[in-house]
């Protein structure tokens, strides 16, 4: 009887052993299959070549084994780089849906991202912030509630100026580039979302637009 238990138990160590072996050189087999290509997407500010160095891609990527959750934890080396999502084709070449940080405002020669981080180069279609914002907390809040402008919104602002006044110091001034400017606070800084709809309603006249308190528009004289 003990013998017919030790041959058991070794047929049953046999069998592991056989299904381990088969397992991994199955995954030797899968990695020998390598990408034939990338096809980098929605990307705006990066570009190809940066997202697949940030990420360790190439010729050499093993198609199998690529993995958003491998390649997530390499996008903290870049500060434009959110995340990236991995699709796989069924013709061996992989997908990246790229998401990008978003840049909201340019100082001096270089950009700010929604992280508050400085980025290089320095984006076109960002505001330039004209003047210091000295105070640490007016600054902290400026970036977090510039996050909550719509991109759109931000490719038609050309220059932002900090204007504090005794009343409100989170007050600013922006200048679009359709020759208008707008004076708002942070506490109301979604406002500017609806700047196009605002400006139909004045019939395109230019002035300056007051979304800090109130809501209304003196034209140019």
């Amino acid at each position: 009887m003990k013998k017919k238990k030790k041959k058991r138990k070794l047929k049953k160590v046999f069998i592991v052993i056989f299904f381990i072996m088969i397992i991994s050189l199955a995954g030797f087999l899968l990695s020998l299959v390598k990408t034939r290509g990338f096809y980098v997407l929605d990307n705006n500010y990066v570009d190809e070549d940066t997202v697949l160095d940030t990420c360790g891609l190439d010729e050499n990527t093993s198609f199998f084994f690529t993995w958003s959750i491998f390649i997530n934890n390499k996008c903290n080396n870049n500060s434009m780089i959110k995340k990236v999502k991995v699709d796989h084709t069924k013709t061996f070449e992989i997908k990246l849906h790229v998401e990008e940080y978003k840049v909201i405002f340019k100082y001096n020669n270089y950009a700010i991202n929604e992280l508050g981080k400085k980025v290089n180069p320095v984006y076109e279609d960002a505001p330039v912030l004209v003047n210091k914002i000295d105070n640490n907390e007016v600054y902290a809040n400026f970036i977090k509630k510039m996050n909550k402008v719509d991109n759109q919104i931000l490719s038609i602002i050309s220059e932002i100026k900090y204007d504090p006044n005794e009343v409100d110091n989170e007050r600013f001034l922006f200048y679009m580039n359709d020759g208008n400017m707008v004076y708002i606070t942070l506490s109301k800084i979604t406002k500017i979302n609806s700047y196009p709809s605002i400006i139909k309603t004045i019939e395109n006249k230019k002035g300056v637009l007051y979304l800090d308190y109130g809501n209304y528009f003196v034209p140019k004289e």
